[in-house]
């Protein structure tokens, strides 16, 4: 019981994290293009792990670790920066919705690449919770968006989702055996490194907003908060209970990108409060259809 509680409030405070990270990153944009201001926070985030990748460091084996690494680095990468561009054309709103397809596509992602079936009962879970994000995200829509209209700025974060469900698969199949801060200081070096020849090249350094303290505060809080901790979250959570268990807890993460945003104006609007409650309580259904079959890894 104790190990329970214990995981899935590590599970709750990934996806807090998380869905500070949508909010934040839009804010972001006006200082610093996609491809800097990622690469700086896989930079930033890189050399301040250092004392710690040194005091945990564990030789490995195999130099094909630093291969696999940086492919599920690299799928990372791509996440991130589809998520900067595609907040360009887009809402923090539209992506919350598309978000929510994540954890069904890495469902197909996990039957190829580690040859593992989802269940029945953990399938319908799935189905529910994207049902259950979006009535939440409907709910709380206090922008009037046209969901049914379609924008660059969705196929772009479409994409990114296909990215992020590889990344989380990969950490699975190739990170079982890599201590949870060794390997989070691995994604963010090779990001970082593969990122450098274009931070360069395209990456408008003379356009980027060096001396505004808002930059730097924004940027500070993605790489220490959004970067640096949920990557060792999403290392040791997928170690300890699984990606399906993980996957499961990104429904969270729309509703906790609306409810702080849009809970004052909704108050007053009943039907709108029904329906959100309605959202939530077949979202939590659905993380108990996930979950509750769920062993504890050792």
């Amino acid at each position: 019981m104790k190990w329970l509680l214990s995981n899935n409030m590590l599970l709750l405070l990934w996806a807090s994290l998380m869905a500070s990270s949508f909010v934040l990153s839009a804010d972001l944009i006006p200082y610093a293009n996609s491809i800097t201001s990622t690469g700086l926070r896989f930079i930033l985030a890189s050399i301040m792990m250092i004392p710690l990748f040194a005091i945990n460091y564990k030789p490995m084996v195999s130099r094909k670790v630093y291969l696999h690494y940086g492919l599920i680095s690299l799928f990372l990468v791509l996440f991130f920066i589809g998520l900067f561009e595609a907040l360009k054309t887009t809402t923090a709103m539209r992506t919350s919705v598309i978000y929510t397809l994540v954890p069904l596509i890495s469902i197909v992602f996990t039957f190829v690449l580690l040859k593992t079936k989802t269940s029945k009962t953990k399938l319908l879970g799935f189905v529910l919770g994207s049902i259950g994000a979006i009535l939440v995200l409907l709910a709380f829509n206090q922008e009037n968006i046209e969901f049914f209209s379609w924008y660059s700025g969705d196929s772009i974060f479409v994409l990114a989702c296909f990215c992020l469900s590889i990344h989380v698969v990969l950490v699975k199949k190739w990170g079982a055996d890599v201590p949870p801060i060794q390997g989070s200081f691995y994604i963010m070096l090779l990001g970082g490194l593969m990122l450098l020849p274009f931070i360069i090249v395209f990456g408008e350094l003379d356009q980027v907003a060096w001396q505004v303290s808002e930059f730097w505060s924004l940027l500070l809080y993605l790489t220490v908060f959004t970067t640096m901790a949920t990557f060792f979250l999403q290392q040791r959570l997928v170690q300890k209970v699984g990606p399906n268990r993980l996957l499961a807890f990104t429904y969270l993460i729309p509703i906790l990108v609306v409810i702080p945003e849009g809970w004052s104006a909704i108050a007053h609007l009943k039907e709108s409060v029904s329906e959100s409650v309605s959202g939530i309580l077949i979202t939590l259904l659905a993380l108990y259809l996930i979950s509750k079959d769920q062993k504890a890894m050792t």
